[in-house]
């Protein structure tokens, strides 16, 4: 079944026998945020129709955030964007972010880390299902059922985590905001750093 094929994320929970659990797991790991970034982001959400589709949400929003967070950690992690993760024909679909681990071979996908689904029309409960399918996906590519998958679901303005370890799904219930992106920073780079962690103990 394609990662959008599911509706919400309980379909996924009762497929796959998850167990989810509310848990702030996600640290400070405190950012810069350079002031040409912020100019930028606040250039694009005041000037580029960020509203006129799901298309425009992700490259306008979602996408700067996540380039800016994973230059520092490019030495370990390609990003990819928009193209396919396939484990089989069940969980198979096209994340709109994934990392992974960066491969010796050159820009070729190699084991995921982290991904990152839009929640399109603020559905937050759909994007769950589709980024747990994701991430039910990455870790099965990973052979290592207990390897930390993270994932992370948006709709350009407001952001949840969550990660996967053997059969369990933790969902940190904060909110975090492009109106602090301070706050915003340090969370994506506690994501990034864990997924770098993960990266080069498989290596």
């Amino acid at each position: 079944m394609a990662f959008g094929s599911f509706g919400n994320l309980e379909e996924v929970v009762r497929t796959y026998q998850i167990t989810v659990r509310q848990d702030r797991f996600v640290q400070s790991l405190p950012l810069p945020v350079a002031d040409r970034f912020r100019d930028r982001l606040e250039f694009l959400r005041q000037n580029a129709p960020v509203s006129a589709s799901e298309e425009a949400i992700c490259e306008f929003l979602i996408s700067p955030i996540l380039q800016e967070i994973w230059v520092p950690y490019s030495d370990a992690l390609m990003i990819w964007s928009h193209v396919a993760l396939t484990l089989d024909d069940t969980l198979t679909g096209y994340p709109d972010f994934f990392f992974s681990r960066r491969s010796p071979l050159g820009p070729v996908r190699d084991k995921p880390y982290v991904l990152f689904v839009e929640a399109k029309k603020d559905d937050f409960d759909a994007a769950w299902g589709q980024c747990l399918a994701a991430m039910l996906a990455a870790q099965k590519l990973n052979a290592h059922p207990d390897r930390v998958i993270l994932g992370g679901v948006s709709n350009g303005r407001v952001w949840y985590f969550g990660k996967l370890e053997d059969q369990r799904m933790t969902q940190d219930p904060r909110a975090f905001t492009i109106d602090d992106l301070a706050e915003l920073f340090a969370a994506l780079n506690f994501l990034f750093h864990t997924a770098k962690a993960e990266a080069l103990a498989a290596a």
